[in-house]
């Protein structure tokens, strides 16, 4: 039997609903989610839960379908003829290249991955049989049809491998095609680890756009410069090929030297990391925020006068020369750390109140509109990027509009895409990125498998019911087929600010930059379970059950608390469409009852979960259990991503943690009204003495998870600390946007709304009622603090 496909001239892609809700003709990216509980919660959760071993068996079926030869690769090749023959490579054969064509690092870097996967291999001469030829040779590969108009940086990355017995050959146009070669050649071994078998047969492949860049989010933590390495290097080996990372203070920055937190890179480090980076074909791309997102610098004193409203930190004034003068100086600290990539990104997201404020309305209005102020702003720092030998990326998003578009630079590069204006940008000669997210504001988990699978039509009207992968695919499947702009790549982000961990994307970042590569032929299910293969490995057991039972708890984990008007945090100042000012929401749940002085009658029977909470989270602590095991197995199986398993783990404890919360508060509850209700003192006093055991219990399970959380994630992040390096961590909260890591300074942002949950007061209101109790009728006395509050 043969695998045969080619691509198709009209991409395949998956039509759901509109996602993004936008202002005027531009798009916001990253919604927040509703502060109301949803009451499509409990509605659908019986449905979801029934429906859960469904879902499993149908990405079983997809899993099963793709047993083919070159099941686990992803991407998917453009052309691929594979047979059901197989032959084995042993430790006899030899690695065959010219020296003088392909790299050193690059030859090296196989020989590596080919001894870890068990198969160490030596180099050999040109007449040695059997071997693994390596051939770089100009005009050798051919390319087929694609999006992007740039057929020779397409060329370059093109590869073609041969697959015989004796006999493996990878061709190559250029040193990139070749390393991409090597990758799809160590994932057709690692899927059949570990017999170190191949399929004969036949890839042609090549890119259907130049850029495929994920963006990772170190704002608000920083990973460890081996842990950034481990992740380009893990990037790069799916032909993901920009790496653009936002750090705000976690760069040693000498011209704002105020910011810098009290962990950061060097520009050695990140030199460092950029030249790692060249040598697996990853373009480091520095990013910056402005004129707005720019609190991190803003809420300094010594930056408050580039404020463009003085009690704000949120944004820029454009119109300050100072801006620019910093913007300008810190931009070229990170191109002088960054030597030899092409990228740079002047992210000018949500700069909502551009024009607005007294200061720059004047030039507004004789530009022609904000918009246009915001245009030549950014003119005005991406014409000195380019100057420095930058391609600047930006978001052609409001203010901007369709007539300011003309104001513009042609040599920069839009990263959002519009179907309303798209054609605009291309007359305009302005080139095009599809954005498109892995995750936008949930804060403990990526929404792959929605929870609401009947309807999930969140507060800013997007539709995320066909889940986190589907809804890329369809963004990035609808404008290369529209063909209305000049595509050269797509940006994958995941906005870790909400205080998950990113280890948590890469389900999102692998496929939706696979989707990048060739979205022909390939569905979102597909997708998918490749990843689950190609990740993990072949042994890995069920892990699209662990992706399932996480991204319905994560939901769940947010739904289950009500939201309230903040007491505990500084109002916030405005939003997209104003200035205002109102408190910022946060999470809490009805207190527990206290019993009555002498009676211990409870007056309130009202429990702090609803009934429908309740049952919702009584039936997903089995679904809980069930994936921590699985982690538990894949961890023995799954070799290399240990840690990502282990990120997995602590998700799993998170969701956990608030599930046997919500329980126990109601068996708290349960507990105080037995002993209203018992036959004598000394059961009444029993009753109380277990209710403060189990609120004592839960707070150690609390404790232990956040403890076990932090040993994880501070494997490879920096610690979260005030002060560290001889510098402070400024902790004051940005005025228009909340981002949870910002409400604590470590961790215990992720226990924020326990932590405020009032149970010192319950703890010592309850004690006291049950002492005068027990003293009333002769029983022992009891004194211990619960201290509900210290988590340390």
């Amino acid at each position: 039997m043969v695998f045969t496909y080619k691509s198709l001239t009209t991409p395949l892609h998956i039509l759901i609903s509109k996602r993004w809700t936008g202002l005027g003709l531009f798009a916001f990216k990253k919604p927040k989610l509703s502060g109301k509980s949803s009451l499509l919660l409990c509605c659908c959760v019986f449905l979801t839960m029934f429906s859960v071993n469904a879902q499993v068996n149908a990405a079983r079926t997809v899993a099963a379908k793709t047993g083919s030869p070159g099941s686990a690769l992803l991407p998917l090749p453009q052309q691929m003829q594979l047979t059901d023959k197989t032959f084995t490579i042993s430790k006899s054969w030899k690695i065959v290249s010219d020296r003088a064509s392909v790299p050193a690092e690059v030859l090296k870097g196989f020989q590596e991955d080919l001894k870890n996967a068990g198969l160490p291999l030596s180099v050999g001469t040109n007449g040695s049989s059997p071997a693994i030829r390596l051939v770089v040779k100009k005009g050798s590969v051919k390319i087929g049809t694609s999006v992007d108009t740039n057929r020779a940086a397409l060329t370059r990355q093109a590869y073609q491998l041969s697959l015989k017995p004796e006999a493996v050959t990878i061709t190559a146009n250029d040193p990139q095609g070749l390393y991409y070669g090597i990758q799809t050649l160590m994932q057709l071994l690692r899927a059949q680890a570990p017999k170190m078998q191949l399929p004969e047969g036949e890839i042609t492949d090549w890119p259907n756009v130049e850029v495929r860049m994920i963006y990772w989010d170190d704002a608000h933590h920083v990973e460890k410069l081996a842990a950034l390495k481990r992740i380009i290097r893990q990037a790069s080996t799916y032909k993901i090929n920009a790496f653009s990372i936002k750090l705000e203070g976690h760069f040693q920055y000498k011209s704002a030297p105020a910011i810098v937190e009290p962990y950061a890179l060097t520009p050695e480090e990140y030199r460092e990391m950029a030249d790692y980076a060249k040598a697996h074909y990853v373009d480091l791309v520095p990013f910056l925020d402005a004129p707005a997102h720019v609190s991190f610098i803003l809420k300094h004193p010594e930056y408050r006068k580039l404020r463009l409203i003085d009690d704000i930190n949120y944004q820029f004034s454009v119109t300050n020369p100072e801006t620019f003068k910093l913007l300008d100086a810190m931009f070229s600290e990170l191109i002088n750390a960054s030597k030899g990539s092409k990228f740079i990104i002047l992210s000018n997201d949500e700069a909502y109140y551009t024009g607005k404020a007294p200061s720059e309305k004047a030039m507004a209005d004789s530009l022609g509109g904000n918009g246009k102020l915001l245009a030549w702003f950014i003119k005005k720092m991406a014409d000195r990027l380019h100057e420095q030998g930058r391609t600047v990326l930006f978001w052609g998003e409001f203010p901007l509009r369709k007539e300011d578009i003309t104001a513009l630079p042609s040599h920069i590069v839009n990263g959002v895409y519009n179907k309303a204006i798209a054609a605009d940008y291309k007359k305009h000669g302005i080139r095009q990125f599809v954005y498109t997210a892995t995750q936008g504001a949930e804060p403990i988990f990526p929404n792959y498998y929605p929870l609401h699978t009947k309807t999930a039509v969140m507060a800013d009207g997007s539709d995320r019911s066909s889940g986190r992968v589907a809804d890329m695919f369809r963004e990035i499947g609808t404008a290369f087929s529209a063909n209305l702009s000049s595509f050269m790549g797509v940006v994958i982000a995941g906005w870790a600010d909400a205080g998950l961990h990113p280890e948590t994307f890469w389900l999102g970042y692998a496929t939706a930059t696979a989707a990048g590569w060739n979205n022909n032929n390939l569905t979102p299910a597909d997708a998918s379970a490749r990843f689950m293969n190609a990740f993990y490995g072949p042994a890995q057991k069920d892990m699209d059950s662990v992706y399932r039972v996480l991204s319905v708890q994560a939901e769940f984990h947010t739904e289950s608390w009500d939201w309230i008007a903040s007491p505990w945090r500084p109002m916030i100042k405005g939003n997209s469409d104003s200035l205002f000012l109102q408190p910022e929401k946060d999470q809490t749940l009805p207190l527990l009852p206290v019993p009555e002085t002498g009676t211990l009658a409870i007056s309130n029977k009202t429990y702090p979960v609803n009934a429908q909470r309740l049952t919702t989270a009584q039936a997903m602590l089995p679904r809980n259990k069930y994936a921590l095991q699985l982690l538990k197995e894949n961890k023995s199986r799954a070799g290399k991503q240990l840690y990502n398993l282990e990120v997995l783990e602590s998700v799993a404890a998170i969701c956990g943690q608030n599930l046997r919360m919500l329980v126990t508060l109601n068996q708290v509850t349960d507990a105080l009204q037995k002993a209203s209700s018992a036959g004598n003192p000394s059961a009444a006093v029993k009753q109380l003495d277990a209710a403060m055991e189990m609120v004592s219990k839960l707070k150690q399970q609390r404790d232990s998870t956040l403890a076990f959380v932090t040993k994880i994630w501070y494997k490879e992040w920096q610690p979260l600390v005030e002060e560290a390096n001889g510098r402070k961590y400024l902790h004051q909260v940005d005025d228009i946007k909340d981002h949870q890591p910002v409400r604590t300074i470590d961790l215990s942002y992720l226990i924020y709304r326990e932590l405020h949950y009032p149970l010192d007061q319950w703890w010592n209101d309850v004690q006291k009622v049950r002492n005068d109790y027990a003293k009333q009728h002769n029983l022992p006395l009891v004194n211990k603090q619960l201290n509900w509050e210290k988590y340390k």
